[in-house]
Parts: C-alpha cells; sequence; structure tokens
C-alpha cells in the first residue's frame, strides 16, 4: 500500500530539484530545465507554478525567438523580491538583505555589538528587520537566523549556544516573528553554511561534504547521499563537545570539561594567546601583531591545529566525505598553517577515506548561509508560520 505521504514528498522533491537546477544554471527555459533536471515536462510544469505562485522564482520573456508563442525565461527573482538574513553571533550581530539568487545587497548590511540581554536582542533585530524592509520597499519572503548552537529542529528552541548564553532555552525564530508578522526560520550555523555551500558555492555538484566552522565554535554541516544530515532534533553531525582533554582541559560552555571545541577553533587560540601575554587580545589584534613580527604565537598556534586535525579526522572517519570545507581564520595567521593542519588531518584518518577526500577553504560564508537557510525552508514548504 501506497503511504500517503508520499505524493507530497514527491511534489516537494520535485519543487527542490527545479530549484536547485535554476540556482546552479542561472536563468533557463522550462525545455532547459527538463532537459537538466530529467522530470517530465508536466512535473516540471506544477514545480514551476508553485515556485512563482510562492515568489521564489520570475519569469520573463526572451529576447528573441524563432517561431509560435514567445518563450519565456525563469529566473531567480533578485531585485523584485528580497530574503532577509539575521546571524546571531556571541561578539557581533548582522541583518542583510538578499536577492533569491543570493546577491546580498550589501550596502544595506547592517552589523552591530550583540545586546547584553535577549529581550534586547530579539527588540534590535526585529527593529532593524522592519527598517530594512521598509527602506528596500521590496516584499521580503521571509528570515533566516543563523546561531552558533544546538537547535531543536523541531520545535526551533536553542537547546546550548556555548559562547552566547543568552540564548539558552529561547526561540528567536518565533519571537521575531512575533514582532515582524515575517516567516521566520531558525538555523544553527554551522548547518547553514553548509547549504550556502550546496546552494551557492563549491558543493551545488557534490553529494556527500561536511562544512566545518570552527570561527567560534566547533560547528559541522553534514550533506551525505544529497541530502542534509538531521537527526532526531536536528543535532546530528555535533562534534564539538567530545572530549579530547579529559585531565586539565578547560571547562567548555556546555558545562563540561576539555570539549574539543576549547581547543581547535579561532576563539580557543585567542583565549590561550591571551592568558599567556596577561592581557584580552581579539583574533585581529593577534594577526596584526603577528604580521608585524611583534608577537610569536607558534606554541599556541601548533597546539590548535594539532587538535584541528584531530578533529577533522574524526570527520572524515565517521562520514566518508569526498569533500570537507573548513572556514577558519587560523589559516590567515601564517602561509603554511592550512597545508599543515591538511597534512596531519590526513595522517590520522583511515588512508582508504582520507585519500578519497579534499580539504578545502569554505568559499561559502555566513551571510549566504542565514539567506540559503530561510529559501530552503520555503522551498521545502516545511510547515506553517512561526507566528
Amino acid at each position: 500500500m501506497q503511504s500517503p505521504h508520499r505524493p507530497s514528498l514527491l511534489r516537494k522533491m520535485n519543487v527542490r530539484k527545479v530549484l536547485e537546477v535554476i540556482q546552479s544554471q542561472g536563468t533557463l527555459t522550462r525545455a532547459d530545465v527538463m532537459r537538466c533536471s530529467g522530470i517530465s515536462a508536466p512535473t516540471v510544469s506544477k514545480a514551476v507554478s508553485a515556485l512563482l505562485d510562492a515568489g521564489l522564482l520570475e519569469e520573463r520573456e526572451t529576447a528573441e525567438f524563432s517561431v509560435g508563442r514567445p518563450g519565456k525565461l525563469l529566473q531567480l527573482p533578485r531585485f523584485s523580491a528580497q530574503v532577509i538574513g539575521v546571524i546571531l553571533d556571541w561578539d557581533y550581530c548582522s541583518v542583510v538583505a538578499s536577492g533569491l539568487d543570493g546577491h546580498l545587497h550589501e550596502d544595506k548590511l547592517d552589523r552591530f555589538k550583540t545586546p547584553k540581554s535577549y529581550s534586547e536582542l530579539i527588540e534590535t533585530i526585529s527593529r532593524k528587520i522592519l527598517d530594512l524592509v521598509e527602506k528596500e520597499e521590496i516584499p521580503a519572503l521571509g528570515v533566516g537566523i543563523t546561531v552558533p548552537g544546538l537547535v531543536n529542529s523541531n520545535d526551533g528552541r536553542i537547546f546550548l549556544a556555548s559562547n552566547l548564553h543568552i540564548v539558552d532555552g529561547q526561540t528567536p525564530a518565533a519571537d521575531i516573528a512575533n514582532k515582524t508578522n515575517l516567516e521566520c526560520i531558525l538555523v544553527q550555523k554551522s548547518t547553514s553554511l553548509s547549504l550556502s555551500e550546496k546552494t551557492y558555492g563549491a558543493g551545488q555538484a557534490m553529494d556527500d561534504f561536511i562544512n566545518l566552522d570552527v570561527t567560534s565554535g566547533f560547528g559541522m554541516g553534514v550533506f551525505t547521499g544529497g541530502q542534509l544530515l538531521d537527526g532526531q532534533h536536528g543535532l546530528a553531525g555535533e562534534i564539538a563537545h567530545i572530549t579530547v582533554e579529559p585531565e586539565g582541559g578547560r571547562v567548555c560552555g556546555c558545562g563540561n570539561q576539555g570539549c574539543l571545541e576549547t581547543v581547535a577553533t579561532d576563539l580557543a587560540l585567542t583565549h590561550y594567546v591571551s592568558q599567556r601575554v596577561g592581557k584580552e587580545l581579539e583574533f585581529d589584534t593577534i594577526k596584526e601583531l603577528v604580521q608585524k613580527g611583534e608577537l610569536d604565537i607558534t606554541p599556541e598556534l601548533d597546539r590548535t591545529i594539532e587538535f584541528l586535525a584531530i578533529g577533522v579526522a574524526a570527520a572524515i572517519n565517521i562520514f566518508n566525505p569526498s569533500n570537507i570545507f573548513i572556514s577558519s581564520r587560523l589559516f590567515d595567521l601564517r602561509d603554511d598553517v592550512f597545508d599543515k593542519m591538511t597534512e596531519k588531518a590526513k595522517s590520522r584518518a583511515l588512508k582508504p577515506s582520507s585519500s578519497s577526500c579534499e580539504i578545502e577553504r569554505s568559499k561559502g560564508n555566513k551571510y549566504l548561509g542565514a539567506v540559503a537557510g530561510i529559501i530552503n525552508h520555503l522551498a521545502n514548504g516545511l510547515g506553517p508560520r512561526l507566528t
């Protein structure tokens, strides 16, 4: 007996496939979409109609045609519709508008110091979103919000943000939706970066890849078999809080001691360098002093690379990806850092998996991650508005 959910699932898959084809190929006719997707003409027509009705596609007349009815070209809206990306982080937050083709309206990017309380955070972001929508005078289809923490994908509640505790146990997507009357989705930062790589970056044609974000925390998003690995609550692929220093390690924001996140990130390096010099330094200050030759961070950098390599090797062994994309500013500190880390990671991983895995610097960014998160949500039709 056929499952009653199967037709709906197939429709979602067809809509997703059509959108992916246009995202990767650009402006196309319906016939082009049919050829590129391998989907039948009637099914393409239904999927295109759904995307047009939702505002995720627009069509225009072709410049020229031979005979018969004028053909029409399908494209992702750049200026006729927009989505809003919101990035929550421990130090600074950002709000930015984007076309549905991933073209960021960077002249409208608003970056600001993270508020001290949750209520102030929601008020500030909601006000900035509404100001942005009013200034743009373009229909806003939704808001993608990213957070460096553990997100329950079932109800949008943050289990834990080890470096941003004001959002622990909170539901920022629902709260911002209530104040803006816009559809909102909350996505874990590492997951959003994976969606960014899949939607706009080097992962478009890949089925099995990992994105590691080791800036403030140690986040991992996984695509396997062409699907984003989710798990029971959206927490699949979480390796940040594996214990790597059981004795004498730092206390992590999660409450445990010696987690991978405490030793293998940009923020970890910043902590250990600051501890040694006896004053709090920001990463950019450390980078500047290193480049001027005024600060030697060799011990701390080598240690951070060693632990990062352990994490990368673990990801290779567990998921057997074709590619790993890594977001980190560590690689900007010295010319040999990335190659050194890659060599260490491959030497620690199982050879059959590591020999066929390409390790690269991520080409996506946190803004496109938030944008990809809301577009992915809208295309999938994942449920009612969070209001």
